[in-house]
């Protein structure tokens, strides 16, 4: 991380009190930008469902990038199990935003249980993100967007 801020060590520490501080910032940092990404992917989506999708596609590029390491909100949670961390309740509050997300859209998109709905969709981008790092292949990526797309179609209404 020092090498990629291009600073030193005592210049980078001097800006955080701790360890826990920098990983914390790196982590909300990190997903703001996520969201911003999400805000462009999804701008030109014509509904719900289709903004649900662009995730999934978002999700699916990012994993097939050369030396994918996984989702670093996920990371965190396994790095900073203590629910009282602060960078491990910063990841736990991403997560909470995302899935809330995709509550919204989905009561948008007619989905009778929006919020059992998107708990289903979460466990599937999440764990496909955990399997993409342990296989180092794309098949993970692959059969998230086809899961994702099995339960949209089950769980929404057909289009008119």
């Amino acid at each position: 991380m020092i090498g990629t801020a291009g600073v030193a060590n005592a210049t980078l520490y001097r800006q955080f009190a701790n360890k826990d501080e920098l990983v914390t910032a790196y982590l909300v940092t990190r997903n703001e930008h996520w969201w911003q990404c999400l805000r462009e992917a999804t701008a030109a989506a014509p509904g719900p469902r289709a903004r649900i999708e662009a995730l999934f596609d978002l999700t699916r590029q990012d994993m097939a990038t050369p030396g994918y390491r996984g989702c670093a909100t996920l990371n965190v949670t396994s790095e900073f199990p203590d629910e009282d961390h602060p960078a491990h309740a910063a990841a736990v509050a991403h997560k909470t935003q995302v899935q809330t997300g995709l509550s919204e859209q989905l009561r948008e998109a007619g989905d009778a249980d929006p919020d059992d709905t998107a708990g289903k969709l979460l466990v599937i981008l999440d764990g496909a993100q955990v399997l993409a790092v342990a296989t180092a292949t794309q098949t993970p990526g692959d059969h998230m967007i086809q899961l994702a797309e099995q339960l949209l179609d089950a769980r929404l209404p057909a289009p008119l």
